[in-house]
C-alpha cells in the first residue's frame, strides 16, 4: 500500500507542473478510454485522498483545462474537461467511492503477485532482482484496474444490449397481441352489426324456398282428364 502511495504521491507532485495541453494529452492518450473510468486516475489523487485534496485538486484541473483557457484546443479540451467533471461526481458517491477502493485493492494484489512471481523467475535464473519503481507500480496498478473496469464496461454493455433486445422482443410480442385481439374485436363488432342483415337474408331465404315448394306443389299435382270409353270406342269404328 505504501509503495502505491508513494508512486501515487510521485504522480502527483510531476503532474502538478503539467500545462494544459500536457493534461489534455494525459486524458486523450492511447487507453484513455477505460484509463479515465477510475475517477483516482483522471484526477490524479490517492484513493486514500480526503475530501479537501480531491476538491484541490478538482478545481486546479477544472480551471486548467475549461475551455475557455484552451480556445486552440477546445474539443479536446472540452473531452478532459467533462472527464474531470464527472471523476469528480463519481467521487463523491460514497457506494461509488468504494467501489472503486475495491477495485484498485484488488488490482494492486494482482500487480503485487506479478512483481513476486517476476522476482522468484529472476532467483531461479540468478538474474538480477527487478528494481521498484513507485511511479511505475502505480502505473501498473492503474492499468490493472482500466482492464477491469473495461471488462465491466463490456459485460455491462453486453447486459444492456441483451436487455435491450428483450425488451423490443416484448414489446414487438406485446404489440402483435393488441393487433390480434383488436382484429377479433373489431370482427366481432362487424359480426354483431350484420345480425339484422343476416337475420333478412336468411328470412328472405327462406320465404323464397317456401315459393319454390308450393309452385312446385301446385305444377306436380296437375293431371289432364282421361278420355272417355265412349271416345275410344268411336274412334276405333270403321269410317
Amino acid at each position: 500500500v505504501s509503495t502505491q502511495s508513494t508512486g501515487v504521491k510521485a504522480i502527483e507532485k510531476k503532474d502538478s507542473n503539467m500545462t494544459s495541453d500536457q493534461q489534455i494529452e494525459r486524458l486523450h492518450k492511447p487507453g484513455s478510454k477505460y484509463l479515465n473510468l477510475n475517477p483516482f486516475y483522471v484526477l490524479q489523487v490517492d484513493c486514500e485522498a480526503t475530501e479537501d485534496e480531491i476538491k484541490k485538486q478538482y478545481r486546479r484541473l477544472s480551471i486548467l483545462l475549461h475551455p475557455d483557457k484552451n480556445p486552440d484546443n477546445r474539443d479536446r479540451a472540452t473531452a478532459a474537461f467533462e472527464a474531470v467533471n464527472k471523476a469528480n461526481t463519481m467521487l463523491k458517491n460514497k457506494e461509488t467511492v468504494d467501489k472503486f477502493k475495491m477495485i484498485l485493492k484488488d488490482a494492486r494484489s494482482r500487480v503485487l503477485k506479478m512483481m513476486e512471481e517476476k522476482r522468484r523467475i529472476a532467483k531461479v535464473k540468478q538474474q538480477p532482482m527487478p528494481v521498484e519503481d513507485p511511479q511505475k507500480f502505480s502505473h501498473l496498478v492503474n492499468v490493472m484496474a482500466s482492464k477491469q473496469l473495461a471488462d465491466y464496461e463490456i459485460r455491462q454493455g453486453d447486459k444492456e444490449k441483451k436487455e435491450a433486445t428483450d425488451k423490443k422482443r416484448d414489446a414487438d410480442l406485446a404489440e402483435e397481441c393488441t393487433k390480434r385481439l383488436k382484429k377479433l374485436e373489431d370482427d366481432k363488432q362487424k359480426w354483431e352489426e350484420s345480425r339484422e342483415e343476416r337475420v333478412a337474408t336468411w328470412k328472405d331465404f327462406q320465404f323464397q324456398g317456401e315459393k319454390k315448394k308450393k309452385k312446385k306443389h301446385i305444377l306436380g299435382t296437375y293431371r289432364p282428364p282421361k278420355p272417355r270409353l265412349e271416345a275410344r270406342a268411336e274412334e276405333k269404328k270403321p269410317s
